[in-house]
């Protein structure tokens, strides 16, 4: 049965916000490089001052942040339901506090790049449920990108896709907004809400 919930943040528990596009051609990062790897590869002072624009980009768009529809309340309910919740992040630190500072959010497990090998690696997973002390099948990792999918399969946490534009994809669990995940992991088979 599930133990614990875990949630990206970017995209699941706030609206989509930063152009990563646009991100990408102001730091001049090649096609099919990760963002991070590029910053990484770079010679020092060169990586400074792109580390410093992401962290200024990712802190601007946790200051504009916006939940995502029934965020708060599904939190809410699943704490009720007796889960665990975590949210683990690509972002920085910093700004990830500053959202669940902002908005008041109540997670037991707060995990970010600095923690990590960034997703799609499994590592940040990993290290969510060793905390909770949980083995995979034991939890559910809920996000709404490829790398999220990505590292999910990597740990073995079952999936459920957040599908910004309604629709699905060809596989796996989706829903269409925050509203509806409890309803889906009772059909899945997840959980029992006795509801």
């Amino acid at each position: 049965m599930l133990k614990a919930v875990l949630f990206d943040m970017d995209g699941t528990i706030t609206r989509p916000h930063i152009d990563w596009a646009a991100l990408r051609q102001r730091l001049q990062v090649p096609a099919g490089v990760p963002i991070m790897a590029y910053i990484e590869s770079l010679s020092s002072p060169q990586q400074e001052e792109a580390t410093a624009l992401l962290e200024a980009v990712e802190m601007e768009a946790a200051i504009e942040a916006v939940l995502n529809p029934g965020a708060a309340e599904l939190l809410d309910q699943l704490r009720r339901d007796g889960l665990r919740l975590a949210l683990i992040t690509n972002n920085h630190r910093q700004a990830m506090r500053l959202i669940v500072e902002k908005f008041g959010l109540d997670f037991d497990v707060l995990l970010s790049r600095e923690d990590a090998p960034l997703k799609p690696a499994p590592d940040l997973l990993f290290l969510a449920l060793a905390q909770f002390g949980c083995k995979p099948g034991e939890a559910c990792f809920v996000g709404d990108g490829r790398y999220d999918r990505e590292a999910s399969e990597a740990a073995g946490v079952p999936y459920i896709h957040l599908a910004h534009d309604d629709q699905a994809p060809a596989e796996g669990l989706a829903v269409s907004s925050l509203d509806a995940l409890r309803r889906c992991l009772r059909e899945a088979g997840l959980m029992d809400l006795g509801d």
